[in-house]
This record gives C-alpha cells, structure tokens and sequence, in this order.
C-alpha cells in the first residue's frame, strides 16, 4: 500500500466542497476524521490526516463533502505517514447532484 502524508484536492466542479477522509481503526471500524476547509471552485486545499485525529500507520481514504449535494470520496487507501514524501492528488469536477473525483497520482507537495 503507498504511503502519503496528505491529500490534496482541486475543486473544478460548480460547488463549495470540503476535504476530509474515512479510515479503518484498530477494530476494523470505518471512521471519519474532521473536516477540513471550504473549497471555492477554481481552488484547492491540502488536507492532512494527522491534523485530524488520525494516526500515524493507519489506513486513510480522502471524504469530500459537497455543500448541498452528494459527498464523494477518493476510492482507494493509503496509508498515512506523516513524514512520506508524496501527497495524493485529486481533482473533482461536475455539479453538487453529479460529480466526479480524478485521482491524479502520488505527487511532491
């Protein structure tokens, strides 16, 4: 599984979204971990796991929440270490009801 130390999203849809990730804990659980900034369209954030409340080693997945529309996520795991050296990239597009997230590699901060 790769490492990364934070995610970064995009917003180039019609809507004000938010970073945030789910994980699986200890148990096996899937949790969510608090929610970042607002993203404007044509703007985007850095959101990194640790800040969160999430541990270092844990298996992490980005959560976007879209401000009056369906959330989305990133789809695949990582695993979070706070010192890794890439950061997963995204780009979300589309409207608040039909959006689309594009995972656009591991990449230098």
């Amino acid at each position: 599984m790769k490492q990364i130390s934070a995610f970064y999203l995009f917003n180039n849809g019609g809507f004000v979204c938010n970073t945030g990730c789910t994980y699986i804990d200890d148990d096996g659980n899937i949790c969510n971990g608090s929610s970042g900034g607002h993203i404007s369209l044509g703007t985007g954030e850095a959101y990194n796991p640790g800040d969160h409340g999430v541990a270092a080693g844990t298996t992490v997945r980005l959560a976007i929440g879209i401000t009056a529309g369906n959330d989305r996520t990133g789809g695949q795991y990582f695993e979070y270490q706070p010192t890794a050296p890439g950061q997963a990239h995204y780009e979300i597009t589309g409207t608040t009801l039909n959006s689309d997230v594009h995972f656009q590699g591991v990449q230098m901060p």
